[in-house]
């Protein structure tokens, strides 16, 4: 802890947390699973010269360099439930170790052994610029990560956060859902993995429209076909949402969450954690 305000210190932070409040609201990771030539997500990301825009209720984010999709949050999750060994750099960074092999057992994956696929998902991550630009004006400019690599003296993975997302994370109401972590990773949905995650930023429960849910998490709901397949995806998982606290109105097409026990929140010195609808 802080001697000077109690709160946890950005390394204790890191320990607990797995995701800021603010990345998992705003649409930074895309709620779907591969990149494809025909999506609509891929084609408006071209037509504005390699960046994914997103306005929510919260802020504006452009992700530029490529599209960081579910599987990417799936693998930094991966990174946080198993990682073997952190540390601060002599630059004060923040580098956490892990087994490659782990992480794609974690994962699921048929293969926990193919570190090609993984080297890439992380060079993916670490080439990603993220600017985002708060309700108040303020504005954070980082890419996640800026190195990485293998580590013979402990045998392992390492990732090293940059001082940009560290200081954004600092700043940020940060949310630890280790506990729901494998049962999330089972979800078979990118759309219903990026709904299930915004609802475990919320510190209380919450009411929100299947619309605006999708606008949130950066989904094309000006394409009726994208619009329908949603709603078919959402009636398809329903009783998967509910193992979350997710009940889903049909009817209505409104979505309340009963916050978990087993999800919790970081709080900053002088930071509330709003619930507002976007």
């Amino acid at each position: 802890m802080s001697k000077d305000t109690g709160q946890l210190s950005l390394f204790e932070t890191f320990k607990t947390s797995n995701a800021t409040v603010t990345e998992l609201r705003v649409g930074i990771f895309a709620p779907i699973t591969q990149i494809t030539a025909t999506s609509a997500i891929q084609k408006a990301f071209i037509e504005a010269g390699r960046v994914r825009k997103v306005e929510t209720a919260w802020g504006s984010v452009q992700i530029k360099g490529n599209i960081l999709t579910q599987i990417h949050r799936d693998v930094i999750d991966a990174i946080f439930s198993t990682a073997t060994y952190s540390e601060t750099t002599s630059k004060g960074n923040i580098a956490l170790f892990f087994s490659g092999y782990e992480v794609q057992e974690f994962l699921g994956r048929k293969s926990k052994t193919n570190n090609t696929w993984l080297k890439k998902k992380l060079d993916q991550i670490k080439t990603t610029n993220v600017e985002f630009t708060d309700k108040t004006g303020n504005t954070h400019d980082f890419n996640l990560t800026d190195s990485g690599g293998y580590s013979v003296k402990k045998d392992s993975f390492v990732i090293v956060f940059t001082e940009g997302y560290m200081n954004f994370f600092q700043k940020q109401v940060s949310v630890n859902y280790k506990n729901e972590m494998k049962k999330l990773m089972d979800v078979g949905d990118a759309l219903i993995k990026a709904m299930i995650r915004f609802f475990f930023t919320h510190a209380n429960g919450m009411s929100i429209e299947l619309i605006n849910l999708l606008d949130v998490l950066g989904y094309p709901t000006n394409i009726p076909a994208s619009l329908k397949k949603a709603r078919r995806v959402v009636r398809e998982h329903t009783l998967e949402l509910e193992e979350f606290g997710i009940t889903v109105d049909l009817k209505r097409w409104m979505f309340k969450y009963k916050k978990l026990t087993s999800v919790t929140h970081n709080i900053p010195a002088n930071k509330k954690i709003s619930n507002k609808k976007g």
